[in-house]
């Protein structure tokens, strides 16, 4: 019976012996397989590991904290590829990250960020085809309704940027549409308003609902040519004191201005804001102050602003808004404390006694007790001798010869991170507790004493405040305090206080973005000598040190900040038109000014460099108009229907003249007071064409580079340009994975001519920018380096992604067209042992 029990024990003993073997070896084998980049197999041996043996600490603290790992990297690499619009990468990486685990909300919040990205996706490219058609109030709208999801999205912004730029510094408003789209020219003088309303119903085809309350015996004076049918209308509508309502496309309701009358036809829309970065009753008060905004509500628990209000003044609450709403600038501060601290101490020479006291004994005294005590007599002075006479006091010579040095260094060296305008504190040192004793009398006779103990913050102690400009300065409010100790202090009651050395620095600076200054001069030296010779001999030059001793003590205390900031997030500057658009008069508001929108229509090709056109657009010039009351040019080729549409336009302004004459008649006014014509004008042709869009559409990126690399190898990677147009500024921007690959130099390439200087290569973080301005005599053209950058593998990983993009930039510096190059992909290998 005892020996089956040992079987049984040794064969368990055995097995567990063999789980753990098999437990250590999948442990180890997950470790490789996660640093290979292999995440996915790593942790799934690393959970083997643990549901072998699920009492080791240590396999469940691996496992926890490799999967957390693994997830930060993959959710990065997806967010990246995500940022490049690299949808099919993104979801890839998201559903790694599913895989390891299945309830993680980013992964979750990605897949349908990039499903939102693709519906995004398809509306603006259905809003760039509505820009080409020069159609910007559809496309705009359709940008709208995308940046409400998501106001992050990069070509909504950069689409809308180009509508803006092509409109110019006017916002069109919404326009009606008119018959045959042409212009009108009125020349009336006392005329009753109805029937000017009649003549542009008859010519325009727009059918106009006169209400009730208005009078129809007011007279209209206007003398205009070549105008839009709309702003026609609202200069009738000016001089009587009346407004207006579109219906449709072809209906207006017309009203008189009042606000009974406003408060029944006026229409208007609810907008929520999200807002992100600003404090919501802060916005709630500049609608107020600017646009004098009706009805809001401010939900200062979601950051949510509602506004009721017009159209139009929700149209410009949009864009106070966006200029308000924008992340806080941040600033990386690297800091760097030394403090030097030397002394010097030399001992040198012969110590003599000082003093000696001789003391004489009474000599009878000393004779019968063999000792010399007793008092002395006056007599016993003459009987002295060395066996009477007592010495006291250390006749001792000591001979010195020390030398000592002492050098210490002591080196803080934070990092800070600080908001704008926002204070920082960094102490690096102790608190050192000082206790205060109270005393309190009572009515026994026994005071009641009672402690409190007090912390007082000793070591080096900096406090900071930035202050981040739009031409990347820095001013930093600086105050550096560096304490320390020098000796205690005991109180008669037995409290110990301490007194403290100290030395203070206040000063406020302005730094550029990545300057260094150096702050030094804090310094406290002390110089101490003592000497105890021989009077007389130890003043002899050369052999002062055989007649005494000399002591000299030197030290000296040094502190030296080094300060550099480093913008990690600037404040976007916002567009011109964003901080400048048209608002009205104080009793109306008008999105657009008279005479913007025939200006709008006759400029349809903007100034080169000025009028951003999306990437791959590309516009056929225009065909200038004729000027105003001369005969347009036939076309090349002309229809039937459209001969008869011409002349259908003026015999319909012959009848319309002929009606509102007759009509003056019947209400005896002079034939010759009321002249009116109506002239077309031909349509606009084709829109213009966009040199700097066709730049970027007719544009190849490509990544040139090693397909794999092993970690600690060094290997180039070359952005390549081939383009056949001429271009005078552009921007190129290079993004990898920092955490797998280390940039170790960037230069431009052959590509940038000399006239562009020497643009330097702006290396932050995991990325790359190269800003290349030259003049059209030597544009970037042809085929060539843009880029060439040196890259060191620091982590493995099955695979990484290298992406570049180039943008064209405008006159004003906003981006006029862009191209991406396809994904350089890279393996990285572990190091060979």
């Amino acid at each position: 019976m005892r020996t089956t029990w040992r079987h049984i024990a040794g064969t368990v003993l055995i097995l567990g012996l063999l789980g753990g073997c098999a437990a250590d070896r999948l442990h180890r084998d997950g470790l490789v397989a996660i640093e290979r980049g292999e995440y996915e197999s790593g942790v799934a041996l690393l959970n083997q590991a643990v549901q072998n043996d699920p009492h080791n600490m240590t396999f469940r603290l691996d496992l926890q904290a490799r999967r957390d790992a693994a997830i930060q990297q993959l959710i990065a690499m997806a967010d990246t590829a995500r940022g490049a619009h690299q949808l099919e990468v993104a979801a890839q990486d998201y559903k790694r990250v599913l895989a390891l685990d299945p309830n993680n909300d980013r992964a979750k919040r990605g897949l349908a960020g990039l499903e939102g990205d693709a519906r995004h996706g398809e509306i603006v490219a259905q809003a760039r085809k509505d820009y080409e058609r020069k159609d910007y109030d559809a496309a705009e709208a359709k940008l709208r309704g995308v940046l409400s999801e998501d106001q992050g999205y990069g070509p909504a912004h950069d689409l809308a940027t180009a509508i803006n730029t092509a409109r110019g510094p006017i916002t069109v408003a919404p326009r009606l549409k008119t018959r045959d789209n042409h212009k009108v020219t009125l020349q009336l003088r006392d005329a009753p308003t109805k029937m000017v309303f009649e003549v542009l119903s008859r010519e325009t085809g727009i059918n106009f609902i006169l209400d009730k309350d208005v009078k129809s015996d007011t007279k209209t004076t206007i003398f205009v040519q070549d105008v839009p049918v709309e702003e026609a209308i609202d200069l009738v509508l000016d001089q009587n004191a009346l407004a207006r309502q579109i219906l449709a496309d072809n209906m207006v309701l017309i009203y008189p201005n009042i606000a009974a009358k406003q408060k029944d036809y006026e229409q208007q829309i609810v907008r929520t804001f999200y807002l992100t970065n600003a404090v919501p009753k802060d916005a709630e008060s500049m609608l107020k102050t600017v646009l004098a905004a009706k009805t809001m509500f401010v939900d200062e628990r979601t950051n949510v602003l509602v506004i009721r209000d017009t159209p139009d003044v929700v149209r410009m609450a949009e864009k106070l808004v966006a200029s308000l709403d924008v992340a806080e600038p941040e600033v990386m501060l690297e800091v760097e404390v030394l403090e030097l601290s030397r002394s010097r101490l030399q001992d040198l020479g012969i110590q003599y006694p000082t003093s000696a006291a001789f003391s004489p004994s009474h000599v009878a005294a000393a004779a019968a007790t063999g000792g010399g005590s007793g008092n002395l007599l006056l007599s016993d002075l003459s009987h002295q001798n060395s066996d009477t006479i007592g010495v006291a006091g250390s006749l001792a010579v000591t001979v010195n010869a020390m030398k000592q040095a002492g050098l210490v260094n002591t080196l803080a060296s934070p990092r800070i991170r600080a908001r704008n305008k926002e204070k920082a504190k960094v102490l690096i040192g102790s608190k050192e507790p000082v206790i205060t004793n109270s005393v309190t009398p009572t009515a026994s006779g026994a005071p009641v004493v009672t402690g409190s103990v007090q912390y007082l913050d000793v070591g080096l102690t900096l406090e900071v405040q930035p202050t981040i400009y739009l031409d990347s300065d820095v001013a930093i409010k600086l105050s550096l305090e560096v304490s320390s100790i020098l000796k205690q202090v005991a109180t008669a009651s037995g409290t110990i206080a301490y007194e403290i050395g100290t030395r203070n620095a206040n000063t406020l600076l302005r730094l550029k973005d990545g300057e260094t200054q150096i702050l030094a001069g804090l310094i406290q030296e002390s110089d101490t000598r003592t000497a105890n010779t021989i009077p007389g001999l130890g003043d002899i030059p050369i052999l002062s040190h055989l007649f005494g001793t000399h002591h000299t003590d030197h030290e000296k205390d040094e502190i030296v900040l080094s300060i550099t900031p480093r913008i990690i997030r600037m404040q976007p500057r916002p567009s011109s038109d964003a901080t400048e658009f048209w608002y009205g008069t104080e009793t109306r508001t008008r999105s657009v000014p008279y005479g913007a929108s025939s200006a709008a229509e006759g400029s349809t090709s903007p100034p080169a460099g000025s009028a951003p056109a999306p990437a791959g657009s590309a516009l056929p010039p225009e065909v200038p108009q004729s000027p105003a009351g001369a005969a347009p040019a036939a076309p090349a080729e002309s229809t039937p229907g459209e001969a008869a549409s011409a002349a259908l336009s003026n015999s319909t302004a012959l009848a319309a003249a002929a009606a509102l004459k007759a009509a003056a008649a019947s209400r005896g006014l002079p034939s010759t007071s009321v002249p009116a014509t109506v002239a077309s004008n031909n349509p606009p042709a084709a829109a213009a064409a966009s040199g700097a869009a066709a730049s970027a559409a007719s544009s190849a990126l490509t990544l040139e580079g090693p397909s794999e690399a092993k970690v600690g190898e060094e290997f180039q990677v070359t952005v390549r340009l081939a383009t056949d147009q001429s271009i005078t500024h552009l921007r190129s921007q290079l993004r990898f994975d920092a955490s797998a690959l280390q940039l170790v130099s960037a230069s431009p390439g052959d590509m940038v001519p000399a006239a562009a200087g020497s643009p330097k290569v702006d290396t932050r973080g995991s990325g790359a920018q190269l800003d290349v301005t030259t003049t059209s005599d030597e544009p970037v053209q042809g085929s060539g380096s843009l880029m060439v950058l040196q890259f060191k593998a620091v982590a493995a990983r099955p695979a990484t992604n290298i992406m570049a993009m180039l943008n064209v930039l405008g006159g004003s510096g906003a981006a006029v067209g862009s191209s991406a190059s396809p994904p350089l992909k890279i393996a990285i290998q572990p190091a060979s042992q």
